[in-house]
């Protein structure tokens, strides 16, 4: 028995095997591990946060939509370890509980810009923020910093108390800075009546005074925007890397698409469809024999990838994204 024992407890400590509980949000985020990629969002146990997971979980087949509570075994690798490697291997161990989550409407999971803050037109757009009601926060960007609030949903239903926020502490020009201590002023440590008028959302005091107003951007802004940048492709089916001239840019008068497949150029058209899918159609290029063997083969993936397939999009702070079956595919960055 004693031998047994010892036999065990080496097994375990040789393998550094442990087993943890994990939660599973409902939908990939881009993110930036050694290159652009897509994360689950999880959480350990009963902590608060969610955090992105850059790792693999073998045995796992992630749906989009539901909230999953899992066990998962972790393994710490043996050996020289890559230096782009996690230190540890996940395996799925069992599905605790799935559960379809429906999306929250209205304000909520919504950016949203400052237009207005004590009275005065913001017209910088360097103020937004989102209101996430499953962790109770608010975060975005202040000015010049990244910042995050805790709120208190209060007895009722469009009142919230907001906290004391924390934020990183890079220096900006002195018009940021001082928009960011406007607004950090006016938003921590306040109790808010919010209103919603269509596409602007009112914070009001309790004395019903307009202390911020904010605007959530309509499918023009959104093609506005995408329209008026050129965008580099930064990552190509979850590998993120400088792919050379690969590029696309929209004409959104004409509804024409146009840019470089890594080695040629390509131009066709595209159709909308609702407000998040996007299909390409009637596209073609120029004819240049590729010589160098990579630009060939990622001209190849990229013609494929968007020749007549019904593609979701959105947009992020400073990048456009392109899904298919709720995989991200592209990730293509402003051209400064």
């Amino acid at each position: 028995m004693f031998v047994l024992m010892m036999v065990t407890l080496v097994t375990s400590f040789t393998y550094g095997q442990e087993t943890l509980k994990m939660f599973v949000k409902e939908n990939k985020v881009p993110c930036q591990g050694v290159g652009p990629m897509e994360c689950l969002q999880v959480k350990y146990d009963n902590k608060k946060d969610w955090q992105f997971f850059y790792d693999h979980i073998d045995g796992f087949n992630f749906e989009k939509g539901n909230r999953y509570e899992i066990t998962v075994i972790r393994t710490k690798r043996q050996g020289l370890i890559p230096a782009d490697a996690s230190s540890y291997e996940y395996k799925l161990k069992s599905i605790i509980s799935k559960t379809p989550v429906t999306a929250v409407k209205g304000i909520y999971d919504t950016k949203m810009t400052l237009t207005r803050l004590n009275g005065k037109t913001i017209s910088t757009g360097n103020v937004y923020l989102t209101i996430n009601p499953e962790t109770g926060t608010i975060s975005g960007k202040s000015g010049c910093n990244r910042f995050s609030v805790n709120y208190t949903q209060l007895a009722s239903k469009n009142q919230i108390q907001i906290g004391s926020s924390i934020g990183t502490l890079m220096a900006c020009d002195e018009a940021s800075m001082k928009l960011e201590q406007n607004f950090t002023k006016a938003i921590q440590d306040k109790k808010f009546k919010i209103v919603q008028k269509n596409n602007k959302v009112q914070f009001k005091n309790l004395k019903n005074k307009i202390i911020m107003e904010f605007t959530i951007p309509t499918q023009n802004d959104i093609w506005s925007f995408i329209g008026k940048n050129d965008w580099k492709l930064i990552m190509l089916e979850n590998v993120g890397q400088d792919y050379g001239k690969a590029s696309i840019k929209f004409d959104t008068a004409t509804k024409k698409v146009s840019g470089n497949s890594g080695c040629n150029n390509f131009f066709g058209t595209y159709t909308l469809k609702g407000n998040d899918h996007i299909q390409f159609g009637n596209l073609g290029s120029t004819r240049m024999a590729c010589i160098d063997p990579e630009a060939a083969k990622t001209e190849q993936k990229i013609l494929s990838l968007l020749d007549n397939k019904d593609i979701r999009f959105d947009v992020a702070e400073q990048t456009l994204n392109f899904y298919l079956d709720d995989k991200l595919i592209m990730m293509f960055g402003t051209i400064k």
